[in-house]
């Protein structure tokens, strides 16, 4: 095109970004008990319907570890009205999928689907919270599975070091230090009479919440739950994520991969959680400490060490309480060098946080919050996760002004208050032979254990 050549269309015009707030939402209760939100995103024709459960892994028998797994991986396999494959064929007929996770604190299902095909996938999603089949092949299908997972996990770096770092984190024998599949003992101990039975005495509505997300979601029949009742009758054990207070040297479980050339480490503590009022300024301190590209540990330990691909810090919430992890990859040579850096770099007693620094981090965290929640699916499953939190999705928006507001000063007292050095606990996958007499040089109080030692 010459230079005079004028344009086919004129350019448009750019105006400032209006206000983003997470979406409105509609409450309401079933006689069940099963709370329902209904959450409209005008415009979103893939509709999300995500079910909420009340079934922590803490619901389990110690000695039956995995089976809230298997009952959720097993529940697509089939129902009554639609046995074996039939059921993926009706999920598929409509464009739906289906999907769900465990998690320390509750457990969830939902199913993506298009707008005009919303009713139906209701009532596939009904069915299948009520009335899976659980068949012995199907069970033993997905045991078969979990067993293959473990062995893929013993030789994953990652997987290993997150394992172990939950061991030193969480109480001994406490269900969050031990992998949410179960291990491979637990699994031998389930029968498939055994997974029928804690779906039967788990998988009910009070207490959870059912939340829609999407277009024209308010005038939805929800009849297909009517027929769903009932509570649990046990309490599960309560998560507590108290501060860990500890003296002496910092602790470090490194499981031994002889081979590795690389050591993959996980540094954690336990905090207090969204209830918190430094909850904001806490996730701002760990913006500047590991958030971003530009942050101390990837400027130090990637960019100037030359030792990682990547190094993050991030603060996630829990149902009570919270985790802050950081977490890298090293050259198995340079580890503990990164590791005693990564912790000092961390260290409250390091150099204060700059207002530039804040500055980036809580615009940051601000910014990225409507691209976190420009699906249908992102905006149900945070819904989800607050409600069964007790709180709603107003949240988001309270979060969002309190980090904006978020001063230098509140990032560097939430970092002094809530992440002193005695409270950090590390994990490491990686040489034994060369890793373990390094860590202790460097003052670490380190146990060696074997990946069957946490997967077995």
């Amino acid at each position: 095109m010459s230079e005079n050549t004028a344009p086919l269309n004129p350019r448009p015009e750019v105006s400032a970004a209006s206000p983003w707030t997470f979406p409105d939402s509609h409450h309401e209760q079933l006689e069940s008990g099963l709370r329902v939100v209904r959450v409209p995103i005008p415009g979103q024709q893939v509709v999300t319907v995500e079910l909420g459960i009340d079934v922590p892994l803490s619901a389990e028998d110690p000695a039956h570890l995995g089976v809230a797994n298997l009952v959720l991986t097993t529940s697509d396999e089939g129902t009554r009205h639609h046995p074996g494959a039939e059921l993926a064929e009706a999920i598929e007929s409509i464009g739906a999928s289906y999907d769900g996770a465990c998690g320390l604190t509750s457990s969830s299902v939902s199913i993506d689907v298009p707008r005009g095909h919303l009713d139906p996938a209701l009532d596939l999603l009904a069915e299948i919270v009520t009335s899976s089949a659980l068949a012995d092949e199907d069970v033993l299908r997905q045991m078969a599975q979990a067993r293959s997972q473990l062995a893929q996990a013993a030789q994953n770096g990652p997987s290993l070091a997150g394992l172990a770092v939950s061991r030193e984190v969480w109480p001994l024998g406490h269900r969050a230090s031990r992998p949410t599949a179960g291990t491979a003992s637990t699994l031998d101990a389930i029968t498939t009479a055994d997974v029928r039975d804690f779906r039967d005495a788990t998988w009910l509505p009070a207490g959870g919440v059912l939340v829609l997300a999407g277009a024209d979601v308010d005038g939805v029949d929800l009849g297909a739950f009517s027929q769903w009742t009932g509570a649990r009758e046990d309490a599960a054990e309560e998560v507590r994520s108290d501060p860990i207070r500890a003296d002496g040297p910092t602790r470090v479980l490194l499981v031994d991969r002889p081979d590795a050339v690389q050591a993959d480490v996980r540094i954690q503590t336990r905090v207090p959680g969204r209830q918190d009022s430094r909850w904001a300024a806490l996730r701002v301190a760990c913006g500047v400490l590991g958030g971003t590209f530009g942050s101390r540990l990837n400027t130090v330990l990637r960019e100037e060490k030359g030792w990682s691909y990547g190094v993050s810090a991030a603060a996630r919430a829990m149902r009570d309480g919270g985790l802050v992890t950081v977490g890298g990859a090293f050259r198995a040579e340079v580890a503990a060098q990164a590791v005693r850096a990564a912790l000092d770099l961390v260290d409250p007693g390091s150099p204060s946080l700059e207002d530039a620094e804040v500055r980036d981090a809580r615009n940051h965290a601000v910014g990225v919050a409507p691209l976190q929640y420009d699906t249908a699916g992102a905006v149900a499953s945070q819904v989800t996760t607050l409600e069964m939190a007790g709180l709603t999705g107003a949240w988001v928006d309270h979060l969002m002004a309190d980090t904006a507001a978020v001063t230098t000063d509140l990032a560097n007292q939430a970092w002094r208050e809530l992440l002193p050095a005695s409270t950090w606990r590390v994990g490491i996958a990686g040489p034994a032979g060369t890793l373990g007499p390094a860590l202790e040089e460097s003052g670490f109080m380190v146990e060696v254990i074997s990946p069957s030692e946490l997967l077995d």
